[in-house]
């Protein structure tokens, strides 16, 4: 599960860090976090550099600099990393400002300890759009990030960029967007579509929305590899890519089924769970089994956590079963807002 680290390496650092960790906890209560004290760094970093996570330094950037530079790999897996003062005066987003979601987690931090924010990426000390901080605060996966400089560079010099969208538009377009159809004349694009390889422009950053639900129920110590299988050719069966899957979801009884969580874990998806009587209260809405609810408690897992996590959206494919285990797929509904 992806989760927020904040590292301190003296009393006066832990202090600080223990009061981050509170303070963001109560923010978001349902993102994993930990105020660590640091002894053996080298250690520390191997566990816990890992993508999606949220690495907070409290104390001088050199050590985190120091701490980072040998496991860094690539921008769209290196995870987030800001440096705090002890003084708590400055939160600085080191790593992964944009895509990792450092300067978001930034400038939650600094309203929570009433610190400055330094940031130091070109789109925001330029008051440029970012479509790749776009992509982490409103839920998009980016399919092709080789294409976020081109983009970035477009828009810093000036010019104008292509915007298709299969989807409602809510809200006024960032400056340097142009809304287009299906002929564009744009070169170069951003492209909003559940087909991640939509090109209605010569050069196409694509964006796939997460708004697919996957609800799983299975039987104690299930088969991984075949849970893992039957949830990806669910998705293929309806030409959904996995990056568009925003959460899993279950029963609570199944909390720390591994067949499960290896999933959430191997796709940095979310994985959340639900009560038998958080389930029932959508009986009505899904097919009910007086078997699965003499041993859970409800009359349906997979289908009901699916509908309740996509907001009551559009149910893809109802409860489906096999080897054991059950899958449901939901659709939450979707609107691109600016």
């Amino acid at each position: 599960m992806d989760e927020t680290i904040i590292l301190s390496f003296t009393n006066k650092g832990k202090e600080l860090a223990d009061r981050i960790a509170s303070e963001l906890l109560t923010w978001d209560s349902t993102r994993s976090t930990r105020s660590i004290r640091v002894s053996k760094l080298s250690e520390t970093m191997a566990a816990v550099f890992q993508t999606g996570n949220l690495l907070v330094f409290v104390g001088a950037a050199g050590i985190a600099v120091r701490a980072i530079a040998p496991l860094l790999e690539s921008k769209t897996t290196d995870p987030a990393v800001i440096v705090i003062d002890e003084a708590a005066q400055f939160v600085i987003p080191i790593l992964s400002g944009h895509l990792g979601g450092a300067n978001y987690y930034g400038k939650i931090v600094s309203k929570l300890i009433d610190a400055t924010l330094v940031l130091t990426t070109a789109t925001d000390v330029n008051d440029v759009f970012s479509i790749d901080a776009f992509a982490f605060e409103k839920g998009y996966a980016i399919t092709n990030p080789e294409m976020i400089k081109l983009i970035a560079s477009a828009m810093l010099e000036g010019k104008d960029v292509g915007l298709y969208s299969e989807y409602e538009i809510d809200g006024e377009l960032p400056k340097g967007l142009v809304l287009v159809g299906d002929d564009s004349e744009f070169k170069l694009g951003i492209s909003i579509s559940m087909d991640a390889m939509q090109a209605p422009f010569e050069k196409t950053l694509n964006l796939v929305p997460k708004c697919i639900h996957v609800g799983l129920g299975s039987r104690k110590d299930a088969d991984a590899e075949q849970l893992e299988e039957f949830f990806l050719s669910s998705l293929e069966s309806l030409s959904i890519p996995v990056k568009a899957v925003a959460t899993i979801s279950s029963i609570d009884i199944k909390k720390e089924e591994k067949a499960i969580t290896s999933i959430g874990k191997k796709y940095h998806i979310p994985y959340n769970t639900f009560s038998a009587d958080e389930l029932n209260e959508v009986d009505d809405k899904v097919e009910q089994s007086e078997f699965v609810k003499r041993t859970t408690g409800t009359g349906n897992v997979s289908e009901a956590a699916a509908y309740i996590s996509s907001k009551k959206g559009e149910i893809l494919i109802p409860k489906t079963a096999s080897n054991g285990a059950t899958l449901s797929i939901a659709r939450e509904t979707w609107r691109v807002a600016f």
